[in-house]
């Protein structure tokens, strides 16, 4: 994965999905997240939670314009998520980031274009073939582009509502250690 580069803020994604340190971590990773995104997840957590790991205070003690010090803390309290797959935090991510893209389509050229480079970044993924343009489709030619390509924005925007129904279920104070 190494073609667009989208970046988005922790206040988006954190609305979107149930974050785990893992999640977080590889958002940095990917500069999907700015770094200062970990020191936000643990304010949050120490605002909703009791219980929690001295890294997340260490994160919490670190100011923004030190945010490239959050990867040793960062990285243990990844290591400590037990129960998400790397499967399912890679569908998260895409989920996050055609979610931004379609919230900010107005801001793009050609949406469906971005869609395609997620496609080939994310390893071609079965669950959004169904809305890109060039992959072949079961369903008759519309008679004009503007036609077909409305039946994609249909399609993506559908896959979003199935996406957010299965990523949102927040616990308010649940951080999966």
């Amino acid at each position: 994965m190494d073609g667009l580069a989208i970046s988005v803020d922790y206040d988006f994604v954190s609305k979107q999905v149930k974050l785990t340190w893992k999640d977080i971590l590889y958002g940095i990773e990917k500069k999907y997240l700015p770094p200062d995104a970990a020191i936000e997840h643990a304010i949050t957590e120490v605002s909703c939670n009791d219980d929690f790991p001295q890294q997340v205070m260490d994160l919490v003690s670190l100011h923004k314009s030190e945010s490239e010090s959050v990867y040793p803390f960062l990285m243990k309290l990844a290591n400590q998520v037990t129960d998400e797959n790397d499967e399912i935090m890679i569908e998260k991510w895409l989920y996050l980031l055609l979610e931004w893209v379609y919230k900010h389509k107005n801001s793009y050229s050609d949406p469906l274009s971005i869609v395609e480079q997620l496609y080939a970044d994310f390893d071609y993924p079965e669950l959004i073939a169904t809305f890109i343009r060039y992959m072949p489709s079961d369903e008759p030619d519309l008679g004009s582009l503007e036609l077909n390509e409305a039946r994609l924005y249909k399609k993506w925007k559908s896959y979003l509502d199935s996406q957010k129904e299965r990523f949102s279920n927040k616990i308010e104070g649940d951080f999966n250690y």
